[in-house]
């Protein structure tokens, strides 16, 4: 393929699909990938064996939390404030004007606060001024 700029060929393409058959059936090429495999296995097998160990940390750490016993503000924080940055760039960057985005959001909020009323069966009636 030394014509990579100009038109190739159908024979350029059929040379190729052969070479690329015939490294694909090497055997040497698979045996050597295979020892390699079996040196590095070890490797592997440490690699997942720290993850596991985190991730039982994690869990464990998941655990405590859910009986109180950590510390889950910051993090929600964290996620809350990001939520809100997402939502002014969005705001900022979005093709529609003010006035159509702020109805949008009022929309999907009321949507939201009635769904989580009729699931919890709460009879908290969101107040509005938008003169519904």
């Amino acid at each position: 393929m030394t014509t990579f700029g100009r038109r190739s060929t159908a024979k350029q393409w059929a040379r190729l699909a052969m070479k690329t058959g015939l490294l694909l059936t090497d055997m040497k090429l698979w045996s050597a990938l295979s020892d390699q495999l079996k040196d590095h296995a070890g490797d592997l097998r440490d690699v997942f064996k720290d993850r596991y160990e985190d991730t039982t940390d994690r869990i464990q750490d998941a655990r405590s939390a859910l009986r109180g016993g950590s510390n889950w503000v910051s993090p929600v924080a964290g996620f809350v404030g990001g939520v809100g940055v997402g939502i002014a760039v969005g705001m900022l960057f979005a093709p529609v004007s003010g006035e159509e985005a702020r109805a949008v959001i009022r929309d999907r909020a009321r949507d939201v606060g009635n769904k989580v009323n009729e699931m919890t069966g709460s009879r908290f009636q969101p107040t509005g001024t938008d003169g519904d």
